[in-house]
C-alpha cells in the first residue's frame, strides 16, 4: 500500500474539523490505514527485542576457563538483547544480536561480552572516542558462518559464531573491534602505514584488555621485537613509547589518535608529525627511526608478555606494570572536562 500525500486543503480540513466529502473520507482512510500498517510493522520488528536485566551475580559465573557446550539459558536465537548503564557520567547501552547466532557460542561467553564492553569501551571512551563522537549505543551481532573472525562499522561489531566456539577465551577480539568504532574511519592516506589502524586497535586490545588482561594474556601474545622487528608493525613499540613519555599533563598517543583523526597529515609528511609530537617530551629533537633504534635495544622489547596461565602475570607485566601506569597517566576527557566547571 503506497502512503498518499493529502492536498494542503484537504489536510487543513482535517485539522480544524471542517465537514469532509466522500472523496475525502476515502483519502483520509488510507491515511489511516498507512499508519496502522506502519506501527503493526514497527511492532513487529521490535517483537525479538528484550531488555537483557540478568544480573551478573544471578547467572553470570567467571570461570577459569569457559569449556561449557551448553547453549544459553538466558539468550535465545533470534532474539535482540539491549542493556544500559551510565558510567561517568555517559550513558552506553549493548544491544546483543542472536538473530544470526548459530549456538556456537555459550551464555557465559556471551555474558563476558556484555561485561567487557561495559568495563573495556569506556575507559577507551574516555581516553579517545569522546574526540570522535564514537557511539554510545553499540550493536553486537553474532554470526553464524564459516570464515572470519569479527569486523566492525559505525555502530556495528559482528563476532562470528564459530570463532567463539574454537577459541573461548578470546573476549578481547571484541575490544580491538571496538577501538575501530572509535577510530570512525581512519583513512590510509592519512595514516604513516597502511597497517596502523590494527597496530592501534590492537595496541588498545593490551592496554586496555577485559580484567586486566586475564584472559587476554594467557591467549593473545603482545609481539616482542623477534616477532615484530619493524617500525611498520611493531604494537609493543606503541605501547613502549606511551609508558616512556606519558605523563599527568602530556599524553602523546592520545595527541597521535588526533592526527591520524583530523585527516591533514598525509603519509609523506609524518616524519615532520613525530618530531612535533615528541616536543615537550625526553624525545625532544629525535627522529622517530632514532626513537625506535633505541626502543631495539630495551629490556621492554624482549620480555615475555604471554601469562603461563590465568592467575600469574606475565614477565612484561611483572617487571614494568605498563597496563597500569599508562592508565593512570593518559588523558582523560572526563578530567578535561572537569576542570572546565
Amino acid at each position: 500500500m503506497k502512503l498518499r500525500v493529502l492536498p494542503v486543503g484537504l489536510a487543513l480540513s482535517l485539522i480544524v474539523g471542517m465537514a469532509v466529502t466522500p472523496e475525502q473520507k476515502v483519502a483520509k482512510t488510507v491515511v489511516d490505514d498507512e499508519v496502522k500498517l506502519t506501527e503493526s510493522v514497527q511492532q513487529e520488528a521490535d517483537a525479538d527485542l528484550v531488555e537483557d536485566t540478568v544480573g551478573v551475580s544471578e547467572s553470570y559465573e567467571e570461570d577459569e576457563e569457559d569449556t561449557s557446550n551448553q547453549t544459553a539459558a538466558h539468550y535465545e536465537k533470534g532474539k535482540r538483547y539491549i542493556s544500559h548503564r551510565t558510567i561517568e557520567g555517559r550513558e552506553y547501552s549493548l544491544l546483543i544480536d542472536l538473530r544470526k547466532w548459530g549456538n556456537h557460542a555459550t551464555e557465559n561467553q556471551l555474558l563476558h561480552l556484555r561485561e567487557l564492553f561495559y568495563e573495556v569501551y569506556p575507559q577507551m571512551y574516555d581516553r579517545f572516542g569522546a574526540y570522535t563522537n564514537a557511539p554510545l549505543d553499540v550493536v553486537l551481532v553474532i554470526e553464524d558462518r564459516d570464515e572470519g573472525v569479527a569486523g566492525a562499522g559505525g555502530d556495528t561489531v559482528t563476532i562470528v559464531d564459530k570463532h567463539l566456539e574454537n577459541s573461548r577465551n578470546d573476549f578481547d577480539v571484541l575490544s580491538h573491534e571496538l577501538v575501530h568504532l572509535i577510530q570512525n574511519g581512519w583513512n590510509g592516506k592519512y595514516l604513516e602505514y597502511d597497517y596502523d589502524s590494527e597496530k592501534f586497535a590492537e595496541y588498545c586490545r593490551y592496554i586496555y584488555a577485559y580484567k586486566d588482561g586475564k584472559y587476554n594474556d594467557e591467549h593473545w601474545e603482545l609481539p616482542d621485537i623477534n616477532a615484530q622487528n619493524t617500525r611498520e608493525k611493531s604494537i609493543r613499540f606503541f605501547v613502549w613509547l606511551d609508558m616512556e613519555t606519558s605523563s599527568s599533563n602530556r599524553d602523546i598517543i592520545r595527541d597521535y589518535f588526533e592526527i591520524c583523526c583530523d585527516k591533514k597529515t598525509e603519509t609523506a609528511n609524518w616524519n615532520k608529525a613525530w618530531k612535533n609530537l615528541f616536543k615537550g617530551t625526553k624525545f625532544e629533537g629525535k627522529t622517530i627511526d632514532e626513537v625506535w633504534n633505541t626502543y631495539t635495544k630495551t629490556d621492554f622489547a624482549r620480555y615475555a608478555a604471554k601469562a603461563p596461565d590465568f592467575n600469574t602475570k606475565s614477565e612484561l607485566l611483572q617487571k614494568t606494570d605498563v597496563r597500569n601506569y599508562i592508565k593512570k597517566h593518559s588523558f582523560s576527557q572526563n578530567y578535561e572536562d572537569s576542570l572546565k566547571k
